[in-house]
């Protein structure tokens, strides 16, 4: 594979050292800390992308065949700078938290501080929204950043880089371009966090390197995403959601739609209507549409090639496949061995198994009998009893009801797998959380007087008894007895008014209306009262 890249990526793995050296003490320079700059540089990395668009698609264009870019590549990654510009201020303030009464007088509060240097592995499939949207994180948490974008999009490639070069600030912000040795020298490194975007079998390798350092890595992997269209379903629009999730990107998207299970009552009419959906997308030949993209490189259109074959199902459509082009046509199988490769790995490619069940606890069966995927879709009625069942029954990174793909699109979701599919929710709040130390602290008062001195030697049995008393209320929030004392604080305050003569008739008249009593001339107005 490195052939095809060799001239556009070097691969100098020498350079690692340096540039990690230089921005971990260029970090202790608290520069990255001030919320101001790092709004700065959000703002600048939002012009560079803005600014150099013709070349963003341009780059698309040349490493995946996708003309269409802009939707899915640039907007959604420009969408999560803007979240964080617009909400900077708020993430990264302290969040006060509840002081129990053990601890009282004190406040407690959380500080979401920077973790340092934080290395992003870029993906090929999306080159440009797993380095720049990820790296657009880590700098609104405070971090250095080094980004390693994918040696497979080396157009992108040239482009991430070019973009820092010229828009942030190199004392902090840096791209390193690289093949194998770059990959694999970076994962030893002591980096303060590893993000990384890509398959289960290279998640574990960094890992594994990163174990050497105690370097924590957040996954966001792949995995295998089941979709159900239950009947009752919508069927127009599963079809319509189904083939753009399946095949936007050839494919080649971790959260598509990996395999079908349909209810039988309903397989014949929604299968017609896939086979429909894929024409009126793509065309009656989808090798000349301009809305599908081709295989990242001659590897992966070999590994796709190899699914289509042997797999023991039947082709409704597609399974063409054209390696000049790197070209597999939008395949739908019917009924695949389930223990063939089409079924036992992530396809990642423009193949889409399609079969049948009868029941429910079918499906939860099979889909647990499984590794945990990154998202989980079901297509049904809106009121459907077998939502809550498999909200509750089984477990992935995210469930979509009546829809596949784009929950992406709300920053307000967390997004990331569970156990294969990947360990580390990002996007947001949660991203900024994941790429943030989220430090305790807590500032009491210098008071230890009873019944605070219970803690100290000597233990006496009365300051025991004591003691395990109030450790039976050690969760009881203080504010509560904050509250507590100014509300006796302002009846105090009101029975002193209530004795004054200036205060207290005012009261009494008050009350005197409220309650419809006669008022008028008397000896004792409180004792009327």
């Amino acid at each position: 594979i490195n052939a095809e890249y060799m001239g556009m990526i070097p691969d100098d793995a020498s350079v690692i050292k340096p540039m990690l050296k230089t921005l971990k003490a260029n970090f202790l320079k608290n520069e990255t800390k001030n919320i101001s700059f790092r709004r700065d540089q959000l703002a600048k990395l939002k012009l560079g992308i803005q600014e150099n668009m013709s070349r963003i698609n341009e780059a698309l264009e040349k490493d995946l065949g996708y003309y269409n870019a802009k939707e899915f590549h640039i907007s959604t990654t420009l969408n999560e700078i803007k979240f964080y510009l617009s909400e900077l201020k708020s993430l990264a303030k302290s969040r006060t938290v509840s002081t129990p009464v053990l601890l009282t007088p004190g406040i407690s509060y959380v500080v979401p501080e920077p973790l340092g240097v934080v290395l992003v592995y870029g993906c090929w499939n999306y080159p440009i929204f797993t380095t720049l949207k990820y790296a657009a994180t880590a700098i609104a948490a405070g971090n250095c950043v080094i980004v390693k974008p994918s040696e497979m999009a080396p157009n992108s490639s040239n482009v991430v880089k070019d973009i820092f070069e010229k828009y942030l600030n190199r004392d902090y912000y840096r791209v390193i371009e690289g093949q194998v040795e770059v990959a694999k020298g970076l994962s030893h490194e002591p980096f303060d966090a590893i993000v990384f975007t890509g398959g289960i079998e290279k998640g574990k390798l960094i890992s594994k390197a990163a174990a050497d350092n105690l370097v924590p890595c957040l996954l966001e992997l792949g995995g295998k995403n089941p979709t159900i269209i239950d009947e009752g379903a919508n069927l127009d629009n599963a079809a319509l959601r189904i083939i753009q999730g399946r095949f936007l990107n050839a494919g080649q998207t971790c959260l598509a739609p990996d395999y079908l299970f349909i209810h039988e009552s309903i397989r014949a009419i929604f299968t017609e209507k896939l086979l429909k959906t894929v024409k009126e997308m793509f065309g009656e030949n989808p090798k000349q549409s301009k809305d599908f993209s081709r295989i990242i490189n001659s590897f992966h259109f070999k590994r796709l090639k190899n699914l289509l074959e042997g797999h023991g199902g039947r082709i409704l459509t597609g399974g063409q496949a054209d390696e000049n082009e790197r070209y597999i046509a939008p395949t739908l199988i019917a009924d695949p061995k389930v223990e063939s490769p089409l079924m036992s790995e992530e396809i990642f490619g423009p193949i889409l198994p399609i079969f049948s069940f009868s029941t429910i606890d079918e499906v939860i069966a099979f889909v647990n009998s499984r590794t945990k995927p990154l998202a989980f879709y079901y297509f049904g009625p809106v009121l459907s009893k077998n939502k809550a069942r498999l909200l509750q029954e089984t477990s992935s990174g995210a469930i979509v009801f009546n829809d596949a793909v784009f929950q992406l699109g709300n920053l307000h979701l967390p997004f990331g797998g569970v156990g294969h599919s990947g360990n580390v929710k990002l996007g947001g709040q949660a991203g900024f959380d994941a790429l943030s130390n989220l430090k305790s602290v807590m500032d009491r008062a210098t008071i230890n007087s009873f019944p605070f001195n219970l803690r100290f030697p000597p233990f006496t049995s009365a300051k025991q008894r004591a003691f395990s008393f109030m450790v039976k209320y050690l969760d009881f929030p203080q504010h509560y007895i904050l509250r507590f004392i100014l509300l006796i604080f302002l009846l105090l305050i009101a029975v002193r008014a209530f004795k004054s003569d200036k205060v207290g008739p005012l009261i009494i008249q008050l009350l005197q209306e409220l309650l419809g009593v006669p008022s008028g001339p008397s000896k004792g107005h409180k004792e009327d009262l």
